[in-house]
């Protein structure tokens, strides 16, 4: 982490309230870095009593003269204005990096997370790391947009579980046949089911088939006896 905006984040995916993060003057720091953290690769903030910043980086206009050398009465106060300017700094600088594509998957995440999509949704998702998470807002959007559409089902499936194809059934095209090519678990299984609750409209049904491949008629690969499930 070399910026503000990345602790701000960093944070939140750590599950960690931003309220709770402390900003500090850093005593020692690089003129080539905003953030001073103990270790260069610093990930773990819930580690740290405080996330000390280079204040002079960009915002020396704003500091010298609170920050100044001879600036020694009353540190308690000092470090209360300095943590309260700097939680200000950061949030602006999440929210001025933000695309109007963002703000509105920020918002659809806060309403997740109040449980309007409700519960099974709000606890799938956490299953997914930051990247997946963005992911699905960013197909939600594009539901929003252009309507339901298998195509974004399939795009999220494909792009979000590890050895996944998807099919649409040639005998019942309300049928969806998914193949995940991973041993069948918890974790994987309540993936599967948030895509198919917030990507699969009724009438489709989806078949889910791990492991093993079913077979398909004219590719060879897909018809060995041993490797090979039935439909």
């Amino acid at each position: 982490m070399n910026y503000l905006w990345e602790a701000m984040l960093r944070a939140k995916e750590q599950k960690m309230e931003t309220d709770r993060l402390r900003f500090a003057m850093a005593e020692r720091f690089s003129g080539y870095m905003e953030l001073a953290n103990p270790c260069l690769n610093q990930q773990d903030l819930t580690e740290l009593p405080s996330v000390e910043v280079n204040l002079y980086y960009r915002f020396y206009h704003i500091f010298k003269d609170l920050c100044g050398p001879e600036e020694r009465e009353f540190p308690q106060l000092t470090g209360g204005l300095i943590n309260l300017i700097i939680h200000q700094l950061a949030e602006n600088d999440v929210l001025s990096g933000m695309t109007r594509k963002e703000y509105y998957k920020e918002l659809l995440y806060q309403d997740i997370k109040e449980g309007m999509f409700g519960t099974e949704v709000l606890e799938e998702i956490g299953l997914f790391g930051r990247e997946g998470r963005e992911t699905i807002l960013s197909g939600l959007l594009r539901q929003y947009e252009t309507g339901s559409s298998l195509d974004i089902f399939k795009d999220m499936a494909e792009d979000l579980i590890d050895e996944s194809i998807v099919y649409r059934s040639n005998d019942n095209f309300k049928e969806i046949l998914v193949f995940v090519g991973q041993k069948e678990g918890e974790e994987i299984r309540k993936k599967m089911d948030l895509l198919i609750r917030l990507f699969v409209e009724l009438p489709y049904h989806v078949e889910i088939y791990y492991e093993r491949h079913f077979g398909i008629m004219g590719v060879d690969c897909t018809m060995e006896l041993d490797e090979m499930t039935l439909c």
